[in-house]
C-alpha cells in the first residue's frame, strides 16, 4: 500500500508507482499525477471516479470509468465508459468480453485471409502449369467469398472464450492484428493450401474424365470447411469441446450441402458452370480436402510437443 506524496518529484513518483498496487488517501490531483506517472512508464491506465474533481484524471487516463449511479454528470462526461451498476466486477466482465471479441476477430482474419491466399495462388498457377483456362469462373469465386468463406467465418465470430483467456498477457498498445504469428500463419497456410489444391488440379487434369475445374472448385470449398474447424483454437481440436460452438458445425454442414447441390442439381450446375462428379471423383476431392485439416492439426501437435519439450528441458 502506498500513500502518494504530492511533493514527490516526478522521477521518484514514476519509480514508486512501479512497486505500488494499492494507494490510500489519494486526493483528486494526486490521482492525475499517478495516472501520468503510470503512462510515462508505458502502461495502459484505467481510472475510476465519481466526483467532479476526478474529471481531470478520468480524461487523462486511457480509459476513464465513471460511476453510473453515484457519479456526477461532469465525471460521466469526462469518462470513456460509464459503469451503470457501480459494480467493479462489471469492469472485469467487460475486459473479458473485449478479449473474447478481439480473439474472435483474429480467428476470422486468419481463416479468411489464409484461405484467400491459397485460392489466389491456385488460380494464378493454372496458366503457369500449362492448363487451359482458369480453375474458377467469376461466379464461382463470388460463391466462395460469400458462402464458402462467409458462413463459417461468421460462425467463428461466435466462438466462446477459451479457458485461461484472462490469464493471457494483454495485447500491446498499437499492436497489429497480424502480430503474434497471424501474419506468418496466413502466408504459411495459404501456401500449403495452394500446394494441396494444385496437386489435385494436376491429378484431375490427367486422370479424371470430369471437368478438372469442377474438381478444383469442389476441393477448394471443402478444404475450407476443415480450415474453419481447425481455426477455432490454437490447441488441437481433440482438446476443444465439440459442441461449444454449434453455429460453426451447422455452418460447415450447410455449406458442404450447398456445395454438393451445385454439382448435382442440374439447374444450379448449369448456372454455376459445374459438372456432376462420380463417386470416385468426389471421394478424391474429399480426400485432398482432408489433407489441409490434417496438416493444421499436426502442426498444432508439433507446437505443443515443442513447448512441452522446452519446458522439460
Amino acid at each position: 500500500m502506498c500513500s502518494s506524496d504530492l511533493a514527490m518529484e516526478e522521477p521518484a513518483l514514476r519509480e514508486a508507482v512501479q512497486r505500488c498496487s494499492v494507494y490510500a488517501r489519494v486526493a483528486p490531483e494526486q490521482k492525475l499525477r499517478i495516472v501520468k506517472a503510470l503512462q510515462a512508464n508505458g502502461q495502459v491506465v484505467a481510472m475510476t471516479g465519481d466526483g467532479v474533481n476526478d474529471a481531470p484524471a478520468l480524461k487523462q487516463s486511457h480509459i476513464g470509468v465513471a460511476m453510473g449511479i453515484t457519479g456526477t454528470e461532469v465525471s460521466k462526461e469526462a469518462a470513456d465508459m460509464v459503469l451503470l451498476d457501480d459494480n467493479f466486477a462489471s469492469i472485469v466482465n467487460a475486459v473479458e468480453e473485449g478479449r473474447l471479441v478481439y480473439a474472435n476477430i483474429r480467428r476470422f482474419v486468419k481463416y479468411i485471409l489464409g484461405s484467400n491466399v491459397g485460392e489466389l495462388i491456385t488460380i494464378a498457377s493454372a496458366p503457369l502449369l500449362g492448363l487451359v483456362g482458369v480453375p474458377m469462373t467469376p461466379l464461382q469465386i463470388l460463391w466462395m467469398n460469400l458462402v464458402t468463406d462467409g458462413l463459417p467465418a461468421l460462425a467463428l465470430a461466435l466462438e466462446p472464450g477459451e479457458e485461461g483467456l484472462m490469464k493471457r498477457a494483454p495485447a500491446q498498445p498499437g499492436e497489429s492484428i497480424f502480430a503474434r504469428g497471424i501474419g506468418s500463419y496466413i502466408l504459411r497456410i495459404g501456401v500449403v493450401f495452394a500446394l494441396i489444391v494444385i496437386a489435385l488440379m494436376l491429378y484431375a487434369a490427367n486422370h479424371s474424365r470430369a471437368d478438372w475445374k469442377t474438381m478444383v472448385f469442389t476441393t477448394l470449398c471443402l478444404s475450407q470447411m476443415g480450415h474453419a474447424l481447425s481455426a477455432r483454437s490454437d490447441r488441437p481440436l481433440i482438446q476443444v469441446p465439440a459442441l461449444s460452438n454449434p453455429w460453426l458445425l451447422w455452418a460447415v454442414l450447410l455449406t458442404s450441402a450447398l456445395q454438393l447441390l451445385l454439382l448435382y442439381v442440374p439447374a444450379l450446375a448449369r448456372f454455376f458452370g459445374t459438372q456432376p462428379l462420380s463417386g470416385k471423383e468426389l471421394l478424391v476431392c474429399i480426400g485432398f480436402s482432408l489433407l489441409l485439416f490434417l496438416y493444421l492439426e499436426l502442426e498444432k501437435l508439433w507446437r505443443l510437443w515443442r513447448r512441452r519439450w522446452s519446458s522439460d528441458a
